[in-house]
């Protein structure tokens, strides 16, 4: 596999596990400055927090990506094929349009943020950027499920024999 390929298919789940572990290695280090050295390291929580925040945000592409959100299937588990499809697509649409005004209202907030953070000396635009870059992975993976979603439901009806 070509490394192209490879941050093609896992490029979000490289990124959130870098800060799953920073996130990790962080709160321990901490944990035992404040516990054996009696000194607890000054802006490691504030690392472990943002980390988590950028967790979260690229774990919900995660699991667009991987159609992996908690569903409640037992409508489009009864109905037939197209109809499910349909419902799919409607589905795909409404996650489009949450995932637009995620991201302009994140966008919005990413340029709002001119404060620094209080140990890291980092601006919190650079923390709050997760926000629509997030809801714009998300659209994009949305629209290939849509697309799919569409042949399904258009697809022509087969005759039974």
């Amino acid at each position: 596999m070509t490394l192209v390929r490879f941050l093609r298919d896992y490029f979000e789940e490289l990124v959130a596990g870098i800060f799953m572990v920073v996130m990790s290695v962080t709160t321990f280090a901490n944990v035992v400055a404040r516990y054996f050295f009696n000194s607890p390291i000054q802006w490691a929580e504030e690392l472990a927090r943002y980390s988590f925040i950028w967790v979260v945000f690229l774990g919900a592409v995660v699991c667009t990506k991987r159609k992996r959100h908690i569903t409640i299937d037992v409508l489009v588990t009864l109905i037939p094929a197209r109809a499910a499809a349909w419902i799919h697509v409607i589905a795909d649409l409404c996650t489009l349009g949450i995932a637009v005004v995620i991201a302009f209202y994140g966008w919005k907030l990413t340029q709002a943020a001119t404060q620094i953070t209080a140990t890291l000396k980092v601006p919190h635009s650079v923390i709050y950027i997760v926000v629509p870059v997030s809801a714009a992975l998300v659209f994009v993976h949305t629209l290939g499920d849509l697309a799919g979603n569409l042949r399904a439901a258009l697809r022509p009806v087969e005759s039974v024999q």
